[in-house]
């Protein structure tokens, strides 16, 4: 095979990899992927040995936007719709990208899933803590609360998918609720070491 088709084929491959995973998640296989893309299941193989590896080709760039996005909120001169607007936009990828949210609740490559959640939740100490100190945020909110969050809306991801695209919001504005600073009373218990954050996301599943 020629040098530029083997390139066309591994972009289509690609590509294809985005579509499938983001509609079915990790119950794909890479034989749909190749089915997907117009390709044999050998071509396929020649170019990633099995469908973890091209999922995290294809994942890689949008857990890394997360991160960016995390970033990005800081320019947000309100404190609160920095941090909603940044639980908004992380809950849109997921809810229409079931690999992504799969891969974020370690369902896909563990080796990503635990490099890019230390990143994320470092992003989001400063929004959270900016928030903190503004006083719009309660005082025993951790920001590795961010990961049990975003395993606890798996339902209402999948739920969003049958029953209506925004299905989810509503969740997200119910749980985001009880993050404001108001008259409430204590949290009843602390948050999870960040030790533990592989049960945090697997709670999801």
């Amino acid at each position: 095979m020629a040098r530029s088709d083997s390139v066309r084929n591994r972009a289509r491959l690609i590509e294809a990899a985005r579509e499938v995973f983001a509609e079915r998640g990790f119950e794909a296989t890479l034989d749909d992927i190749a089915r997907h893309a117009g390709l044999g299941t050998g071509t396929a193989y020649r170019h990633f040995p099995n469908k973890r590896a091209i999922a995290a080709e294809v994942l890689t760039e949008a857990t890394e936007q997360i991160v960016a996005d995390a970033r990005e909120s800081l320019s947000v001169d309100d404190p609160w719709t920095a941090l909603t607007g940044f639980f908004t936009r992380t809950g849109a990828r997921q809810a229409r990208d079931r690999g992504l949210y799969e891969t974020l609740t370690g369902q896909g490559d563990q080796a990503e899933q635990e490099r890019i959640w230390p990143e994320i939740i470092a992003a989001v100490t400063e929004l959270f803590q900016r928030a903190q100190r503004a006083g719009v945020v309660r005082a025993d909110a951790a920001p590795q609360d961010i990961a049990a969050i975003f395993a606890l809306l798996g339902p209402a991801f999948a739920m969003s998918r049958t029953s209506g695209p925004d299905l989810w919001r509503r969740y997200l504005a119910l749980v985001l609720d009880g993050l404001r600073a108001t008259d409430r009373p204590e949290l009843p218990a602390p948050p999870p070491p960040l030790a533990d954050l592989r049960t945090i996301l697997r709670a999801g599943k």
